[in-house]
């Protein structure tokens, strides 16, 4: 008889050790495991145990979705199109040859084409000037 209540105080000493946790801000599963272990003292330590101020994070921030950039097309020495591309491998096209200052460029915002000279602002962004 006595055993069963020593393990009905362990269990309430638990239990009991559980709820002060949840309510001050503590992990209840560790706090059952002491109050089962230590009984009254692990009781008395989380009262005297200041509550923990739980942060709640803030929900994520939506991002918004970057501007869709220009694809560009370019004409080789034949006439032959090129593109779309971003304005990043248009850089690698100037990087390796394949486009020049009198190569003809073009993008959706662009009435015609143009040669790459006749567009500074382009141009120097292109050679990273």
């Amino acid at each position: 008889m006595r055993t069963m209540i020593y393990f009905a105080s362990w269990l309430l000493f638990g239990w009991v050790c559980y709820r002060m946790a949840l309510k001050r801000g503590r992990t209840p599963t560790t706090w059952f495991f002491l109050g089962v272990a230590l009984g009254i003292i692990a009781v008395v330590v989380l009262y005297f145990l200041p509550t923990k101020v739980v942060e709640k994070e803030d929900p994520p921030v939506q991002k918004a979705p970057p501007p869709p950039q220009n694809l560009w097309y370019y004409l080789d020495s034949e006439d032959k199109k090129y593109g779309p591309m971003s304005f990043y491998a248009l850089q690698r096209a100037w990087d390796e040859d394949r486009i020049t200052a009198a190569t003809y460029i073009w993008n959706e915002e662009m009435e015609n084409w143009e040669t790459l000279e006749k567009l500074p602002d382009i141009s120097n962004r292109i050679r990273r000037a």
